[in-house]
This record gives structure tokens, sequence and C-alpha cells, in this order.
């Protein structure tokens, strides 16, 4: 007999861990808030409450403060994450650089490093990733490290499988090797996915069930937030929007696909087609520099862009139907009007509600974007198993 799949059923010690995870996800959303509001909005007891608060500080998770609003009788107590529990690192890999943040337990940056970065053989290409998360490493009680790396990945067994473009690359096992070098866990994802999970937790895409986050640079790649997790996919491969076909004559990709996205708007394909028109130009700002001034080539490749980006977010929207299409990456930094042209295009040209309701902006986090997501990895992995990641602080009363 063939055995399907089943939602699996859970024991007393597994409720009592996701109800301990539903709070603390709520505190984070909401915070600073009240006992009695948390029990509300969990439909939890106020002794459960009780119980769960009382876990959390153990553990150092949480401060308790008076209200600071002024009200008749006595002022409740309210409930914040502590900022200081720890520090935690973000790391973006990309295939030009290495970007490293260092952050308190509330995403507040508190140093940043950055240093370029060219893949190829990978013990040496480790030394310098280890050697740049080393300037900003010295922070006390580090908490563990999140990584944001080319895809595709594992992000299950921390490994980063077989980027292209990416040097001798080919099944390492990254979070391993920095968790053992820094002697604390370490997770990873892909680079869109981890930036989608910064944005969602840090930038543009606060507050909203469903994020779609949109990588514009030498490669393209997507970030799908549905409820606070990370969409992956069977395989860990959706958000693959760059090899999706908008041109079915269109060049051959890598992939072996034609008229992919990434074939017709990243980054090289932007410039490849605005030299086979004449344009000798070095990079994205002069293009935009010489379209802004009306040479007549220049407009055209802006504008073959904004076509293909177009049809790019119109499927998108109808695919994933998103509160939020975030664009972030090097085009959108280069042309800051990108975003706004872009929004403009695409109302009123896919179902008329949707086209109405979706947001599209650019990245609030910038640069940032995937380093944060990486610092979002590890707190969102503290809240979601605190017992697993974290120790219980031993708290010594002072002598009278």
């Amino acid at each position: 007999m063939k055995v399907g799949v089943f939602k699996k059923g859970r024991n007393l010690p597994r409720v009592k861990a996701d109800n301990l995870a539903v709070v603390v996800q709520a505190l984070r959303k909401l915070q600073p808030i009240a006992r009695t509001t948390l029990a509300d909005v969990t439909g939890l007891t106020a002794a459960t409450i009780t119980n769960m608060v009382d876990e959390l500080s153990d553990l150092d998770l949480v401060v308790e403060r008076p209200s600071e609003e002024r009200q008749v009788g006595r002022r409740p107590t309210l409930l914040t994450l502590n900022r200081d529990r720890g520090q935690v690192i973000g790391v973006e890999i990309s295939r030009s650089r290495v970007r490293v943040v260092r952050s308190n337990f509330g995403g507040d940056v508190l140093a940043r490093v950055e240093r370029p970065f060219k893949p190829g053989a990978v013990k040496r290409n480790l030394a310098q990733i280890k050697d740049v998360i080393s300037e900003v490493a010295g922070g006390p009680n580090l908490l563990g490290i999140g990584v944001g790396v080319p895809g595709p990945v594992s992000s299950a067994l921390g490994l980063v499988v077989s980027p292209p473009n990416f040097g001798a690359w080919q099944n390492v096992e990254l979070a391993e090797t920095l968790g053992e070098a820094f002697g604390v866990r370490c997770w990873l994802d892909d680079d869109a996915k981890t930036a989608a999970f910064g944005e969602a937790w840090y930038g543009a895409g606060q507050n909203v069930s469903t994020l779609l986050y949109i990588s514009l640079r030498s490669g393209i790649g997507a970030g799908l937030i549905v409820n606070d997790r990370v969409y992956r996919g069977t395989h860990e491969l959706a958000g693959e929007i760059g090899h999706t076909t908008i041109h079915v004559d269109g060049p051959l990709c890598e992939c072996g696909n034609r008229g992919c996205v990434e074939t017709l708007v990243s980054v090289p394909a932007i410039l490849l087609e605005a030299r086979r028109l004449g344009l000798d130009v070095p990079d994205l700002e002069t293009l935009r520099s010489l379209a802004d001034a009306g040479e007549a080539r220049a407009v055209q490749v802006r504008e073959r862009t904004h076509t293909y980006l177009t049809a790019t977010l119109l499927n998108a929207v109808n695919h994933y139907d998103p509160d939020v299409i975030v664009l972030g990456g090097q085009l959108v930094a280069a042309w800051p009007d990108l975003t706004e042209a872009l929004a403009a295009k695409v109302k009123g040209r896919s179902f008329g509600f949707l086209s109405k309701d979706v947001r599209i902006e650019p990245s609030m986090l910038g640069k940032d974007a995937t380093a944060l997501g990486g610092v979002a990895l590890v707190i969102d992995q503290v809240l979601r198993d605190p017992h697993g990641v974290l120790k219980p602080v031993e708290h010594v009363e002072s002598a009278d």
C-alpha cells in the first residue's frame, strides 16, 4: 500500500513550544504590549501567558516596563523584546563584494563593513569571508550568523550548491564552516530570499502578509514571503523569476531556455543592448544621464527595459497576488525613478482590482537588504525555537 503525505499531529511538548513561538512572534510585531492584550491576540489564557513570559524572562528575552501613558489607577506593565539580549551578524556574499553588519537583537545596526570579493578557489574565498566577518564580530554575546549568498542553496543543510559564475563553489558547507569558525550557529539562504526577509522585517514589507522582493542586478532573483515565512518550493527554487520567459524567441540563457528575464533586463543585458546600438557606456548611471538628456538610443534602451520589466511585474502580480512588490538591487539604485515608472505602467494592465491594490516600492534597506535579512534569519530562528538556540541566563541578586 502506498502511503501518502499526511499532516502530523502534535504531542504536548510540541504544542507548548508552538504556543511559545506564537507568543514571541506576537510580541515582536506588537511590542510594547500588555499581557492582557497578548492573551487576547493569541487566544491563550492569562495563566498560559504568565507561564510563557516567565520562560522568556528566564532566557532574558523580554523586558517589562510600566506604561508611560497617564491614566487613572495602576499603570499597566508593557512587554518588549530585550534588544540587548545579544548581537547578531548578517552577511551578504555577492559576485563582487562581501558586506557584513553587526546588530543588536532589535536589528539596529551597530557596525558594518564591505570588502571587494571575487569568487574563485573555495578555500581562499572562505578565508576572505571569515576575515571580513572578523572585522565586526567583536561584540559581546554573539547569538548567530545569517548569510545571503547566490543560489541555488540548501537552507536546511547550510549548503551552497552550485551558483552560476561563482568560481569553484560546488556543494560548499558554508554554514558549518562559519559556525565552527566563530563558535555560533549559522543559517543561510539564497540572497534574494534573504533580502526579501530583511525587507519584511525592517523595510518596505513590514506588516503585510505577502511580500515579493525582486533583485535587479547582474542576475535577476526574487524572494516570496508568505505569513512571515520564506516560500522556497520543493527544490528551493521558488523565486527564480529571472528564468521565466518573457520573449519566446529571445536570447539564449545559460539555463538552456530562451528569452529569460535575466537575458533582457539584467545589468549586463541592458549594457549589452546599449552597446549593440552603438552607445559605449561604462555603467547604468551614464546610460540614465544620456536618456535624461534625450539621446535617442539611450531612451530606446530605457524604454525597452521598462517594457520587459513591466511584463515581468504583471506576471508576478497575477501569479503571486502580493500585498507589495519591493524592487532592489543595482538597477534600482542607478535609476531612482524606475520603480515609480513601472508602478504606473503596471496599473490597469493586470486584473483591475489587483493592479489598484498592489504596491510597488523601492527597497527601503538599499545595500543593507541582504545583510539585514541575514540578521533577521538568526533572530527568527531564536524566536521560533528560543529553548533550542538560547541558554537560560542566571540572574545574580545583588547583596543588600
